[in-house]
């Protein structure tokens, strides 16, 4: 397997007050898991916390999943609704958020993390792997093959979940542990590079992984760091950024308030 060491500034975007602390465990439901893509198949075991190589891959990551299906949307254009009945019962368009709550609820803030992270797209960590997850991801998720699209694939959480586990279990002979965490791309361009930090027995509330925290605050203008988005005002007003031309769109409307739609 490749095992990459790490010594570098990364980013994340969490809740309020302290973004870097281990998720309470009364969020993970009764069955005791975590959602994430390499949190623990087993309930109860170990926590995960997230970052990114950057404010524009945190970003992409929490708010790619609010892009509206366009066939959906379509099938909503093409309903007639009664003016009355609109007004009575308003619904918010398809792809908006409202900016203004999203960020109230969280903040950005840098680490600087050391350790040792899994590559697990790497090609001699899938070869390594192959053996032991092929058959768990052909037969009991229906993948065409354990490989880097089975280990992207957003689907089948239970697979990348079995995956972090056994890495998390991974011992030296002389019972050290392998690796701190997994080192993955994201589905929305390998560009951004993330890393899931996994919790280990003793661990205080932060992982002693990351040190020199700074926090910075996210405004308005922070959303033109999409890569392959857009940012524009609804009235036209333009946010300027280099990385802004010729990209796809996101639009941010300032209506009665602030809301952001993102379109696909």
């Amino acid at each position: 397997m490749r095992i990459n060491p790490v010594s570098r500034r990364v980013w994340r975007i969490g809740y309020r007050p302290e973004p870097w602390e281990w998720a309470d465990w009364r969020w993970a439901g009764g069955s005791g898991r975590f959602n994430g893509r390499w949190d623990a198949i087993d309930g109860g075991l170990y926590r995960t916390v997230y970052a990114g190589d950057s404010v524009r891959s945190c970003l992409i990551e929490l708010l790619a999943h609010f892009r509206p299906d366009l066939a959906l949307v379509s099938e909503i254009d093409a309903i007639e609704v009664d003016e009355s009945d609109e007004i009575l019962h308003p619904t918010v368009e398809p792809g908006f958020v409202d900016i203004d709550n999203w960020l109230a609820l969280r903040a950005a803030s840098s680490a600087h993390l050391d350790g040792h992270f899994c590559d697990v797209t790497a090609s001699e960590t899938i070869a390594a792997l192959w053996y032991r997850f092929h058959s768990t991801a052909t037969s009991m998720y229906g993948l065409h093959d354990f490989d880097a699209a089975a280990l992207k694939d957003a689907r089948p959480r239970e697979l990348t979940q079995s995956v972090s586990q056994y890495l998390w279990n991974m011992r030296t002979d002389e019972g050290i542990d392998v690796c701190d965490g997994a080192e993955f791309r994201s589905r929305h361009g390998d560009d951004l590079v993330l890393w899931a930090i996994f919790e280990r027995e003793g661990d205080p509330q932060v992982s002693p992984k990351l040190s020199s925290f700074e926090r910075g605050e996210l405004h308005r203008n922070e959303f033109a760091y999409f890569g392959y988005w857009v940012s524009r005002w609804y009235r036209r007003k333009t946010l300027q950024h280099p990385e802004l031309d010729g990209l796809r769109q996101l639009r941010i409307a300032d209506k009665s308030k602030s809301s952001m739609e993102i379109v696909a």
